[in-house]
């Protein structure tokens, strides 16, 4: 195998493996009711909230996708007693995203299975190790649109 193969056998695997990985938790954490996917937009909101900046709009952005595909996936996840949305007081224009009690249970063990995986990764390497792979996967965020 060569360099370059070698390479993309890995990142593809990786890639894999930390995508089944989080499928796993999150069957175990939503019961089956929510795709990675889903859990992505859930977490999109949280961080959009943290900095006051929830409209569709933004997380749309946030999330690389169109305010259509969007305001699809909010509609499906506020059934499901996900989320809802909230006017603005001041510009009746503006609508925000909001998580409900529901929804911050689930960013809550989202949260902790990525701070679990973090530290069973880091517990294998070294800190030039660990500095040398966030390096080389900033620049693979860089190479990588969206």
């Amino acid at each position: 195998m060569t360099n370059h193969e070698e390479l993309d056998y890995y990142i593809m695997s990786c890639l894999n493996s930390v995508h089944r990985a989080e499928e796993i938790a999150l069957e175990s954490i939503t019961n089956g009711k929510l795709t990675v996917k889903e859990i992505h937009f859930i977490e999109a909101v949280f961080k959009a909230k943290a900095v006051n900046e929830h409209c569709f709009s933004t997380i749309a952005n946030l999330l690389g996708v169109t305010t259509g595909t969007l305001t699809t996936s909010f509609s499906k996840l506020e059934k499901k007693g996900y989320l809802y949305k909230e006017q603005d007081k001041n510009d009746k224009r503006i609508f925000y995203i909001m998580p409900t009690k529901l929804a911050e249970m689930i960013h809550k063990e989202h949260t902790e299975f990525h701070t679990k995986m973090i530290s069973r990764i880091t517990q294998l390497l070294s800190e030039s190790e660990i500095d040398v792979l966030t390096e080389a996967l900033k620049k693979l965020n860089d190479f990588f649109p969206g």
